[in-house]
């Protein structure tokens, strides 16, 4: 904060009272005009320094995304395994753990994203200093992460629910026919919550283009049983009534139909 002082010599007349006080708004007006331009640079400089930082951390979760792309795809092959296994057992009552087409495994790794620079730029204030696109994208883009994370949480839980049964007796032949469709149905809900991290990463992969390639709405519905994209011809009338109901309540077909409008941003 820059001190203004007036003269020091005495006011005798009127004219000098003017001059004496139009010097002080002066100095004050060039004091506060000052005092912003020193402002606004420093704005300026946080706001160069927090868009460096979110590109960067952006730029790591995008590499961390093509990680958890990969270890979903054998996740997902894992649980499918497991699911075969457990349908052998229930169409071959009685086979020996040593004849089954393969064995258990309940591994997975969890999801975690890198939110350290947005924490800190919106608890700080910087946030109010971005251009509302990047804003706007930012805010969709950790919103998305945060709710991958709470996904990838949600199938932890339910692999460890499908695996339970081996802290007693690993060997899934011995499941009395009520335990195995019980382990099957977990296995299923297991799968079911691995799909929608799938979707997540997919979606993220659609709406920010400019982060490296992971999944894509294709991949992850490979591993979906959809009946008219599997028998196209039997299910063409059913599935054009289907869309006909659709499209009466407002539904604009799309070239895809999870597609999600491009966010934009760094």
């Amino acid at each position: 904060m820059l001190d203004v002082h007036a003269p020091h010599e005495t006011v005798h007349t009127w004219k000098d009272f003017f001059v004496h006080l139009a010097t002080i708004v002066i100095g004050l007006l060039i004091a506060v005009g000052l005092e912003q331009l020193v402002e606004q640079a420093h704005d300026q400089h946080k706001l160069r320094a927090a868009q460096e930082d979110l590109r960067r951390e952006r730029e790591a979760n995008g590499k961390d995304l093509v990680t958890n792309a990969h270890n979903w795809r054998w996740e997902m092959a894992q649980l499918q395994n497991n699911l075969m296994v457990f349908e052998y057992i229930a169409l071959h009552p009685g086979v020996p753990q040593t004849s089954l087409p393969g064995d258990l495994r309940w591994v997975q790794v969890p999801i975690y994203s890198n939110h350290a620079v947005w924490d800190a730029v919106q608890q700080n204030g910087v946030i109010r200093l971005l251009p509302p696109v990047e804003a706007n994208s930012d805010q969709t883009f950790y919103h998305w992460l945060s709710t991958l994370t709470e996904q990838s949480d949600a199938t932890w839980n339910a692999i460890n629910d499908a695996g339970r049964f081996a802290l007693l007796d690993p060997d899934p032949t011995h499941l009395s026919p009520q335990q195995l469709q019980e382990t099957i149905q977990l296995t299923e809900t297991a799968v079911e919550k691995h799909l929608q991290v799938g979707y997540s990463i997919a979606l993220i992969n659609s709406i920010f283009p400019g982060l490296p390639a992971t999944l894509s709405f294709d991949d992850v519905r490979a591993y979906v049983r959809i009946p008219h994209l599997q028998d196209p011809l039997g299910m063409a009338a059913a599935h054009q009534r289907t869309m006909d109901r659709l499209k009466a309540a407002g539904y604009m077909p799309q070239d895809d139909e999870l597609a999600f409008p491009k966010v934009g941003g760094r």
